[in-house]
């Protein structure tokens, strides 16, 4: 795998990050009659999409903190479910707050421990 094409990938990951971040904000401000539910509950919902959004950030920021990085998921979690006291039908909840910074605690761990498997896998092929 030539390095442009990591590089490129890299950037690719990032952008896909930041991606999810607007969408975290979109979907916890937006009014409560627009919501398209899974049928989950709400925390599991939150832990899921933080989950999701820690482990593309933790693999596109490779040399960043990574609790540095779950904590600013998990300030974002904080900023947003306080941000529903004025989106209307939205309540805040401290569940959904701990739930949401749970689940990028994990998708941080789960972030770094694929980067770790692919390097060794490809550090495999180079013997």
């Amino acid at each position: 795998m030539s390095l442009t094409l990591v590089l490129r990938s890299l950037k690719a990951l990032r952008l896909i990050g930041w991606l999810c971040v607007v969408v975290l904000v979109w979907l916890s401000w937006i009014p409560q009659e627009w919501e398209a539910r899974t049928g989950l509950r709400g925390e599991i919902e939150h832990a899921l999409a933080y989950c999701g959004t820690a482990a593309i950030f933790a693999f596109a920021y490779q040399w960043t903190s990574r609790w540095r990085m779950a904590a600013a998921l998990g300030a974002l979690a904080a900023v947003l479910e306080i941000g529903q006291f004025w989106a209307p039908g939205r309540t805040p909840g401290f569940a959904s707050f701990a739930a949401s910074s749970l689940g990028a605690a994990i998708g941080v761990m789960i972030g770094r421990a694929a980067i770790t498997w692919l390097v060794s896998f490809a550090m495999r092929f180079r013997r």
